[in-house]
């Protein structure tokens, strides 16, 4: 990394290191030996811990009861994504808990040798933190030993995390009279992460790359998680206990890819982060605008075209170009607006118009709006997203764009640009 780049991303980490020193973060992790990441992520994880996070882990075990269940000549049945847990396989489960709580106590101990942190005085706390109960019996179906999450000691918890250590979770719970119960990982980081008022809940996850590619939204609500339609069962799991979480009050949970490393950094440092986020922050309807909406339209926009930020728009000109806009709307009223100008030839767009109610300005109304059209002109085939500004540039830049002439702007878009106003173009690569 060169100099410039090293400042760059020093310069935009630091409010992000600023903004999380003292918050509590649980993170999910499928604790598979043979993943090559897998100890760099845990290194990661103490790296976030030295910089004032609470750290609770939660670590999945799939994989290694999978392998004793196959050793024993085991075979697994599932009901509704979830293993149905013998007796006869306990064992085999609980020493795979086992064996991977100490490997991950170990790997976390040893991960800051060779290192500028090797001096750095990491400590892990595990324990029966969780109370469970069997899921019974379900259309018919007994799961046995299969549990979920009756309580949480957060007392404890709390008292380990005051004194500067790691907390680990395994999936296994413990009944006031004795047995143990086979618990769905991902629930378990949904549960600890709402009944300690988490600020964020992380998910270290296969198949985010490929939902990516795809060009599914990377910004999303309970309701739009649980309803995608998603081939892949481990990240569908996860997006319905992301929105759970969201539902008990933890603002946003992150989804991020488990094979590139160092993807936990990238989304927690960087502005536009890596994975998926599903977040309850807004209650909010992003839909195209109507003809009724006019009315709600001049008056948003009236009070930045008066500071001369917006270019004036007469009711003439809204509704001439009313397909093109998108508004934000809570409870019927229009609380934010975008238009977007395909050039389908130039594979751009014109990002115009972007307006928020004083009200809601602090809540990344402008971001979401954003992030939204830019998926939208994805989908329509577009490669970069063009504003004009003559007020707003470091906001967009900050987000992405950078200047560019007038003469790089499509031809059409030339013929009618004001040189009296002097606006700055602005182009993204999308």
């Amino acid at each position: 990394m060169n100099t410039q780049a090293f400042l760059d991303f020093f310069r935009q980490a630091a409010p992000y290191i600023h903004a999380h020193r003292g918050k509590t973060f649980v993170i999910h992790f499928d604790a598979d030996f043979s993943d090559p990441n897998l100890d760099a992520m845990l290194h990661d994880c103490a790296l976030l811990q030295s910089l004032g996070v609470n750290l609770i882990l939660v670590h999945g075990t799939r994989a290694q009861i999978d392998a004793n269940l196959s050793t024993s000549g085991i075979t697994s049945k599932f009901y509704k994504d979830k293993r149905i847990t013998t007796q006869q396989m306990m064992p085999d489960i609980l020493n795979a808990v086992g064996s991977l709580r100490l490997r991950i106590e170990a790997a976390l101990s040893m991960g800051m040798m060779n290192s500028p942190m090797q001096d750095a005085d990491v400590r892990v706390a595990s324990g029966n933190f969780l109370i469970a109960r069997s899921l019974g019996i379900i259309d018919g179906q007994d799961y046995s030993y299969t549990g979920n999450v009756r309580k949480i000691n957060t007392d404890a918890i709390n008292a380990h995390l005051k004194l500067g250590e790691i907390i680990l979770l395994s999936p296994i719970g413990y009944a006031p009279t004795g047995e143990s119960y086979n618990l769905n990982s991902e629930e378990v980081a949904a549960e600890a992460a709402a009944a300690l008022k988490a600020d964020k809940l992380i998910y270290i996850s296969d198949a985010i790359n490929q939902y990516k590619q795809e060009g599914n939204s990377r910004q999303l609500t309970p309701e739009q998680a649980r309803q995608l339609n998603l081939h892949n069962t481990w990240l569908r799991q996860r997006l319905h206990a992301a929105a759970d979480a969201c539902d008990s009050g933890i603002r946003r949970v992150h989804l991020v890819e488990r094979s590139d490393e160092g993807a936990l950094l990238q989304e927690l440092f960087t502005r536009d982060g890596i994975g998926i986020m599903v977040t309850s922050d807004r209650y909010d309807n992003l839909r195209p605008a109507t003809e009724d909406d006019i009315n709600s339209l001049l008056a948003l926009i009236r009070p930045l075209e008066e500071k001369g930020i917006l270019v004036p728009r007469p009711r003439e000109v809204l509704e001439k170009d009313i397909q093109h806009y998108f508004v934000l709307s809570r409870d019927s009223s229009i609380i934010a607006c975008a238009a977007l100008y395909p050039y389908p030839e130039q594979k751009t767009a014109e990002l115009a118009c972007l307006a928020v109610d004083p009200q809601y300005r602090k809540h990344q109304r402008a971001d979401y709006l954003l992030n939204e059209l830019e998926q939208i002109a994805k989908q329509q085939g577009l490669e970069t997203l063009f504003i004009l500004t003559t007020q707003t540039a470091q906001w967009f830049e900050e987000r992405g764009f950078s200047a560019i002439e007038v003469s790089q702007l499509p031809p059409k878009k030339q013929e009618k640009y004001n040189h009296a106003r002097n606006s700055r173009p602005y182009l993204k690569k999308l």
